[in-house]
């Protein structure tokens, strides 16, 4: 049986049951909503309540003030995060991966794109920030009514909803791993900060973290070329942005560009070298 706590919902609990549910030794489980000492004692995995963190014992709580683990970008964990660090690389096992460098980049992607947004949320880092997230998504799936039986429904939604959530995240880090090798083989390339693939490859996340990147020129598709900036401080030349075609030709002295953003953080051309010429101006 898993345990999490009755009353309204957060999608700290939420998500970390939808986690668990991806694994055969939990899909089946039944789930008990409730706060009573005795249930939480018998339960086999508990869920954000019962103020204990023990993962010998399956117990993930993270409201008492023994538990203070927070990540290296200072983001606490919560519920969501303590499952995600302990099940993550089963789940994508689950899910068909194999590699371990593979994994390792699966689990960081998905939690810096999700998981710690939930657990931040949940430990009130953003209690003033009135963006919408998919913890106030959740949060908004509470029923108004105070009927156990209606909120037990909107709770088993809110869970459906989540699982599908987490299922197209995982789906996504898996195609970004993927390719990771294939990646790392094509860093011989790299010279002077710019990096030319010769294939259409998911790069950006690949790269943010490799300062050593500062451009990359990459086929868009079978007529254009792009330039792609990694970080604010390797945007193109304040001469090229926002100018398109002819107006970007004339500046640039090439004969076949499409564009540069206004920011100037990506350009597109119709030639490789053209493309090249512009990543490597200042």
């Amino acid at each position: 049986m898993i345990v999490t706590h009755s009353g309204r919902f957060h999608a700290d609990e939420v998500f970390a049951l939808a986690m668990l549910k991806f694994l055969p030794e939990f899909k089946d489980q039944e789930v008990l909503r409730t706060r009573e000492a005795d249930d939480i004692e018998q339960a086999e995995i508990v869920l954000d309540v019962g103020g204990d963190y023990n993962h010998e014992k399956k117990r993930y709580d993270h409201h008492q003030n023994s538990f203070t683990e927070q990540r290296t970008n200072g983001i606490p964990f919560a519920t969501a995060g303590i499952i995600w660090r302990h099940y993550a690389e089963s789940i994508f096992k689950q899910m068909g991966l194999e590699a371990d460098n593979e994994i390792q980049f699966a689990v960081k992607w998905l939690d810096a794109k999700l998981i710690e947004d939930l657990d931040a949320v949940d430990n009130g880092l953003y209690s003033d920030d009135p963006r919408p997230s998919v913890s106030l998504l959740v949060a908004m799936m509470n029923e108004s009514s105070d009927e156990p039986e209606k909120q037990q429904a909107a709770f088993d939604k809110a869970v459906n909803f989540a699982s599908d959530v987490l299922k197209n995240f995982i789906q996504a880090a898996i195609n970004q791993a993927q390719v990771v090798t294939e990646l790392e083989a094509k860093l011989d390339t790299l010279e002077n900060g710019i990096w030319v693939l010769d294939s259409k490859a998911p790069f950006k996340d690949f790269i943010q973290n490799r300062p050593e990147i500062q451009r990359v020129v990459y086929p868009r598709n079978e007529e254009q070329f792009g330039v792609y900036c990694n970080g604010k401080e390797n945007h193109l030349p304040e001469r090229f942005r926002g100018l398109r075609e002819g107006e970007l030709s004339k500046v640039s002295g090439l004969e076949d560009t499409v564009f540069c953003h206004k920011s100037g953080f990506m350009a597109v051309t119709l030639s490789k070298e053209s493309a090249l010429f512009l990543a490597k101006s200042v």
